[in-house]
């Protein structure tokens, strides 16, 4: 947990919540994020209704610290209305809040607009913004337990089992429908469209919070909706909505496959690449037709940036007085316009200096598919060195200096003449390597040759079934200052048949390259607990990417644990009952954690749901590929 304070803390709430974060300790031993004191104050009073923005690879949640006076007891926090307050569970007296009120809601509801506000005019798409209050004060309980108020609003106390859950949940929430993870570059950007003062993180402090490195903006519209599109279209179900438009909308014409500008450019750079090649056949005295594809340079197919047009700059980020687009400006909220060029970012080391290259440090497969996705550098991101880069493919151009029409071709196929000279010439040098083999074995006699063939193989030598690596049975793992032991291990190579409801529907058509799935035993104040842990390695991050939003949808069936096909351990339960889950996917990996009393009996939800959220770091054996 890496927190930012670049002003000092103004309340006793906000110091407590600081305080707290900063005992976590740097990096993702307990939850990688990004805390920045960035307090949002609304009307003429300034009466605060944020004072923080939490950043986590999943999205952006705002951060009330509601600090409750000259009251003490359990909270009873609903979706609408008054907080109350008493001895026990059920209503009470009024809650009253420091600053007025009984609710942060509507205020924490305004400060998520504002910050969308302020993210979309610098070019940045938030997605869904989650909304987590922290209660501080002599408060002894919270109902419900695992503060979950439903549509992105979370509660938690200021203690860290239930702040844990409460960041665990608004990023569960703001990763629904979000295409890309934050990255370096996005987070920093945003820190500074929303006003940050002081010294922001560092490439390498937000990498050891788990936010991927890229040192060009990718969370932008046009970047966005390609990576939506790539996510959903391995034949995952339909989504209600978008991060872009969460609001369920009508079907809308599917528009061209191919766009009319970038499709001309690519055309034109392939005539001129044919006309270099056939300039070059012609010095070497040779016919066009008669050059391999692989004559020509890749250089001559380089990718086309956009087509030019006007770039409107971003608005200078506002104060912190929260102020409605309308009376910032006095008329209706302005449209949103064109993304701006992408913030320029100072380190191109944080891997080492893998990425401080020129251009051929950049190309499409720099960052790799999984970070950043297959356009994550952008049409239009700059080279770090300054200068643009790919450069742009000039149209052929006529005599009387308009741009002559290209035709949308593809590459140019070999005539059958060509082909012909080709297969005879294989055919020969196929014929002259079977004589000189021959000649081989008869010189030689094949005398030590079939001696050794007909010795019968050694034992050795026979295939061995392959062992999997990782931790076996008995083995014990320590996360967070609790003991895991390690209670059954399977690894497959196959999920078809492992899963159950829309999950085992989904593998008949995507299935994954591997699985490993164990049953680890812990307890939490003296109660067994036993925890599930499926990794499944799909083999492409966009497919792991829908299996991980497929299986985060309510109803929509899981992997099997190993208790559903009837694989326990001795004292181990015969299901899981009233289990809590926590997902993660990294690349290829999708990992997939239940927890569950071994009693059966239920009771402590954020007891389970902080285990399960711990049993993402729990060993795993690599999963078992085909």
């Amino acid at each position: 947990m890496l927190p930012l304070t670049p002003v000092p803390p103004q309340t006793a709430g906000e110091r407590a919540l600081f305080a707290e974060l900063t005992r976590w300790d740097r990096g993702g031993a307990v939850r990688g994020a990004v805390v920045a004191s960035l307090p949002v104050v609304d009307g003429p009073m300034e009466r605060r209704i944020s004072d923080a923005v939490l950043f986590v690879p999943e999205g952006v949640a705002v951060v009330r610290v509601a600090e409750v006076v000259r009251q003490s007891g359990v909270v009873t926090a609903t979706p609408e209305g008054s907080w109350t307050i008493g001895p026990g569970a059920g209503p009470g007296e009024v809650l009253q809040l420091a600053g007025g009120g009984s609710t942060p809601l509507d205020g924490l509801m305004r400060a998520g607009m504002d910050a969308a506000v302020r993210l979309r005019r610098a070019g940045l798409e938030p997605g869904r913004i989650a909304r987590l209050t922290v209660l501080a004060g002599g408060l002894g309980g919270l109902v419900p337990a695992d503060g979950d108020l439903g549509d992105g609003d979370q509660v938690a106390l200021l203690e860290s089992r239930s702040l844990l859950l409460g960041i665990s949940r608004a990023a569960r929430y703001a990763a629904v429908d979000n295409p890309r993870l934050w990255t370096t570059a996005d987070v920093r950007a945003a820190l500074a469209a929303l006003g940050y003062e002081g010294r922001g993180p560092t490439v390498e402090e937000l990498n050891g919070e788990g936010f991927p490195y890229s040192p060009y903006v990718l969370r932008r519209r046009e970047l966005l909706a390609p990576a939506a599109m790539a996510a959903s279209a391995a034949g995952a179900p339909p989504a209600r909505g978008t991060a872009l438009d969460p609001t369920p909308a009508a079907p809308t014409p599917a528009g061209p496959l191919v766009d009319p500008v970038a499709a001309a450019a690519v055309a034109a750079a392939a005539i001129r690449a044919d006309e270099e090649a056939a300039a070059r056949a012609a010095a070497a005295g040779l016919a066009p037709a008669d050059l391999a594809p692989a004559d020509l340079a890749p250089a001559d197919l380089a990718p086309v940036p956009p087509a030019p047009g006007p770039q409107v700059p971003p608005a200078h980020p506002a104060t912190a007085r929260f102020e409605s687009p309308a009376v910032q400006s006095g008329t209706a909220a302005p449209a949103y316009s064109p993304p701006p060029a992408p913030v320029p970012v100072q380190e191109t080391g944080g891997l080492g200096g893998l990425f401080g290259g020129g251009p051929g440090a950049h190309g499409p497969d720099a960052l790799g598919p999984d970070a950043h996705g297959p356009d994550s550098h952008g049409p239009d991101a700059p080279d770090p060195a300054g200068a643009p880069w790919p450069p742009a493919a000039p149209a052929p151009v006529e005599a009387a200096g308009t741009p002559a029409p290209v035709p949308l071709v593809g590459p140019r196929r070999r005539p059958p003449e060509a082909r012909r000279r080709m297969a005879v010439l294989a055919a020969a040098a196929a014929v002259a390597v079977v004589v000189l083999v021959g000649l081989v074995v008869l010189l030689t006699g094949g005398g030590d040759g079939d001696a050794a063939a007909q010795e019968p193989p050694t034992p050795s030598s026979a295939a061995a079934p392959p062992t999997p690596a990782g931790p076996t049975p008995g083995t014990t793992s320590v996360q967070d200052g609790r003991t895991y032991v390690l209670q059954s291990v399977q690894t497959d190579d196959t999920c078809v048949g492992n899963a159950y409801g829309d999950v085992a529907t989904f593998f008949e058509t995507s299935d994954c390259s591997g699985l490993a799935r164990a049953l680890w035993s812990t307890d939490v104040g003296g109660r067994a607990v036993v925890v599930s842990v499926a990794k499944v390695d799909m083999g492409d991050a966009a497919a792991a990417r829908q299996l991980r939003t497929l299986a985060d949808t309510n109803g929509s069936g899981n992997v099997s644990d190993l208790l559903r096909e009837g694989i326990g351990y001795p004292g181990g339960p015969d299901e899981l009952s009233g289990a809590e889950y926590a997902s993660a996917v990294g690349g290829t990996l999708v990992t997939i954690v239940e927890s569950s009393w071994v009693d059966g009996a239920g009771g402590d939800a954020p007891a389970l749901d902080v285990v399960a959220g711990t049993g993402l770091a729990l060993p795993m054996p690599v999963p078992a590929a085909d």
